[in-house]
């Protein structure tokens, strides 16, 4: 009996030192903020319909109509009071519907940009294309005048967004060029793109 008293208890002594050197060890959790890129864009179409020769087209428009950027952010998880920085990240463009004439093209374009109220600017320039056929996106040689413009307009639209004055959103695409042939109309389609850069700050749980 003695024999087996003992036998128990060195049993039981070895499996308290076996479970105490294999205790799991449940580690903190902490929260910290780190930085997330969040993007979103604006796009335009342009319809070009009977030109001979000099392509001119004038368009004026919101920017609240074409990029939510609210919806964004709020979709990558960021609100709007902890978005650190807002620009213009790349223009691009593209032939949306064909143009019978198979070698159309359009010569030397370019695209300015002006806010309500303030001054015409260069946004793209120097483009020739071919608008016979659907493209892909092409991005777009952009001129830092015209960026500056469209930058100071997303700091405003932010500005508002995080309670601040309303933001003067309205303003005009004008496109020039010379479509070639020039002996018969254009039809055509094509849409500009802005791609739209943000930097905001979230709070996520790590383990300490």
């Amino acid at each position: 009996m003695k024999a087996l008293r003992k036998t128990i208890a060195s049993t039981a002594i070895a499996l308290l030192a076996l479970t105490s050197s294999s205790c799991l060890l449940i580690p903190e959790i902490e929260k910290r903020t780190v930085e997330l890129a969040v993007s979103g864009s604006a796009k335009v179409t342009f319809n070009s319909v009977g030109t001979l020769n000099n392509h001119d087209d004038l368009q004026a428009i919101d920017i609240r109509d074409h990029v939510d950027i609210a919806q964004a952010l709020d979709d990558a998880g960021v609100s709007v009071e902890n978005v650190q920085s807002i620009s213009l990240a790349g223009v691009s463009y593209r032939t949306v519907r064909l143009d019978p004439t198979a070698d159309r093209q359009i010569v030397g374009g370019t695209v300015t940009f002006q806010r309500q109220g303030g001054a015409e600017v260069p946004l793209v320039t120097s483009v020739t294309e071919n608008v016979n056929t659907v493209t892909s996106y092409k991005t777009a040689t952009i001129s830092a005048a015209g960026v500056a413009e469209i930058d100071d307009l997303l700091q405003e639209l932010l500005a508002e967004l995080q309670g601040g004055p309303p933001a003067n959103t309205a303003f005009s695409y004008h496109v020039t060029g010379q479509s070639v042939p020039g002996a018969v109309g254009t039809d055509f389609a094509w849409e500009i793109k802005l791609d739209i850069h943000m930097v905001g700050t979230i709070d996520v749980e790590v383990p300490n």
